[in-house]
Formats: C-alpha cells, sequence, structure tokens
C-alpha cells in the first residue's frame, strides 16, 4: 500500500476533538482518558490523513465492555491483534459509510482488503500507564516540543514514502529511527 502523505492540516485536531464528543457519549467514561496521537496531532508536521485516538481505561474488563459501544460509531474492530497485542483493541473507520465489512475481523477472517477505501481514524484502547500508553504520550510530546526532533522525524517519514514501503514497515522503520532519540 502507497504512503500518502499530506501537510500538516490544523482541522486534524477538530476531527480529533468532534470524534472524542463522540466517544465519550458512548463510552464507559468511569476513568477513562482520550489522548490524540501519531503526526496528525502534532503541528507542522506531514502525516497520513488518519487520526489516531488513543482511549486510555483503569480496568481489564472496560477493555471488552466498550468494544461494542465503539462498533455503534461506525468503527470495525481488529479481534485478530490481540493474538500479538492481547493489551490492546484496536478499531479503523473507514471513510465512506457505504462500505459494507464486517464490524468484527476475527482470528480466522481475512484481512480487509483496503486498497479502495480510505480510512480516517484509528483507535488503540489501552490501559492507562500502560507502557503503550506512556510510550506515545512521551514520543508526541517530544515531536510537540522539539522541532529539530520533529523535522527529522518529517524527513525519515517523507523518505520511507518515496521507497513506496509498506504502511507497517515504514512504521516500524519510523519508531526504530527516531524513538532512539526521546
Amino acid at each position: 500500500m502507497k504512503v500518502i502523505l499530506e501537510s500538516y492540516n490544523p482541522k486534524w485536531q477538530f476531527l480529533f476533538e468532534m470524534e472524542k464528543e463522540k466517544l465519550l457519549d458512548v463510552l464507559d467514561s468511569n476513568g477513562i482518558k482520550i489522548e490524540h496521537i501519531g503526526s496528525t496531532s502534532i503541528p507542522d508536521i506531514c502525516s497520513k490523513p488518519i487520526i489516531d485516538i488513543m482511549i486510555g481505561i483503569e480496568k481489564d474488563k472496560q477493555l471488552d465492555n466498550n468494544i461494542n459501544r465503539i462498533l455503534t460509531l461506525g468503527y470495525t474492530y481488529v479481534q485478530k491483534y490481540e493474538i500479538f497485542l492481547p493489551f490492546i483493541r484496536y478499531f479503523f473507520k473507514l471513510d465512506d459509510p457505504d462500505v459494507q465489512i464486517h464490524n468484527i475481523i476475527g482470528f480466522h477472517d481475512p484481512d480487509i482488503d483496503k486498497r479502495n477505501h480510505k480510512d480516517n481514524f484509528h483507535i488503540h484502547m489501552v490501559k492507562i500507564n500502560s507502557d503503550f500508553w506512556i510510550d506515545q504520550l512521551r514520543f508526541r510530546n517530544y515531536l510537540r516540543n522539539n522541532c529539530k526532533a520533529k523535522k527529522e522525524y518529517e524527513n525519515v517519514k517523507k523518505s520511507l514514502q518515496r521507497m513506496n514501503g509498506t504502511v507497517l514497515m515504514n512504521m516500524l522503520m519510523l519508531n526504530l529511527n527516531v524513538s532512539q532519540n526521546y
């Protein structure tokens, strides 16, 4: 899948805030925190135009108790990722509401071919103060507050885009190259 990067767009913060309100309306909000993560949360950096949302929960049972609530907002839950990441519940929402796909991608289901469809939101639901929670916020805040690191990160992203790598490989390489410094 070719990675498309766009110049920073201030509407990304607005889209996050709108989606956050929708999530707060449906979630078991006791002890829930919602953060904007990923490159769209960092001003003045190019990004894939996908809003990454991290939902932090206090109790393990909230991971599974909130799945159906998130599905009511049009998200697809990727259950099969729990094999490798049992501490994260991952969701995505396609940009086109007319595209019909299963709302849960189970352990034995084939991957969804999203080449003809654009997803516009990703949710990563994890425990507050887990390593994932802490690392995501630390990395985001580091880039927000360090212009030189932000520029280096953006240059790596553009370089990887020119190589036409897959999204997953790009993210792995970015994390290896940039996170060494934060």
